[in-house]
């Protein structure tokens, strides 16, 4: 069997609901396109805009991939995220329907994805590496693991929130960091938002933005944030924000709107 070693960090799945069709391909935008050196010295860049297949975005070669000696392993890409890819697949059909009971029963699968899914693109290995720099590939595939429902708690008390843009000629892009961390608090240029550090989920104004297919997104927020935006300071830490314990919530809380049009 050969290795699974273009390792997609951005599920070929996933990225199917955002075509309109099966033969349909993406435009892709590479914010790092390649250099090359002319004979005459100068240096330009290849075009950042290209077409291409699903097939050919979101991947990295050996990004999970652990080697000893001459020996290669690919057990992450195939087992774990293959049966965590599977998992993700069922549950986020369940949320982009109406079904209640079918967002009941796939509740926990589903913030767990999501939750890997930040975890295990470039910027969120990056991310690990920062906290832990001395990490090899090995354990930095097992950190992963271990903390791969690190905001699953935060997430499931927040207001759950699924806008749709089925009427609308605008719609939902994806990239190469699906799980998208805001608070207006931090502009972009800001400390907190430089590579592969984002504000921290667990601020009182921070949301996260998960687009689920072209025609739907999930948003997620702070239930203090949410009750009066106005009167909280969004740096400030959420109630209770610790982030791995047991908690309870009414899984069949999920607010559905629709926009006539939607802005880019």
């Amino acid at each position: 069997m050969p290795l699974a070693r273009d390792n997609h960090y951005v599920p070929q799945w996933y990225q199917r609901g955002f075509l309109e069709s099966p033969s349909d391909k993406f435009l892709y935008l590479d914010l790092s396109p390649v250099s090359r050196s002319l004979a005459d010295g100068r240096i330009i860049q290849q075009n950042n805009l290209t077409t291409r297949s699903v097939s050919q975005c979101f991947y990295q070669t050996d990004l999970y991939t652990t080697i000893f000696g001459e020996h290669v392993n690919d057990e992450i890409e195939r087992l774990l995220f293959g049966d965590i890819d599977d998992m993700g697949a069922r549950s986020v059909r369940a949320f982009i329907s109406d079904d209640i009971a079918a967002w009941h029963n796939h509740f926990t699968n589903f913030f767990s994805y999501i939750d890997t899914q930040k975890i295990r693109t470039p910027k969120g290995l990056d991310w690990i590496k920062q906290q832990y720099p001395a990490l090899d590939q090995t354990e930095l595939m097992v950190e992963m693991q271990a903390i791969r429902d690190l905001h699953c708690t935060l997430w499931t008390e927040g207001v759950r929130e699924i806008v749709s843009a089925a009427d609308s000629d605008t719609k939902f892009i994806v990239s190469d960091h699906p799980v998208t961390v805001y608070n207006y608090a931090y502009p972009p240029a800001s400390l907190n938002c430089e590579y592969p550090d984002d504000p921290s989920i667990a601020q009182k104004g921070t949301q996260t933005i998960y687009p689920l297919n072209k025609n739907h997104c999930l948003i997620l927020t702070n239930l203090e944030y949410a009750n009066d935006p106005q009167k909280v300071d969004p740096t400030e830490n959420r109630t209770n924000a610790r982030l791995v314990r047991q908690s309870m919530v009414r899984t069949q809380l999920t607010t559905r709107r629709k926009r006539d049009s939607l802005t880019a």
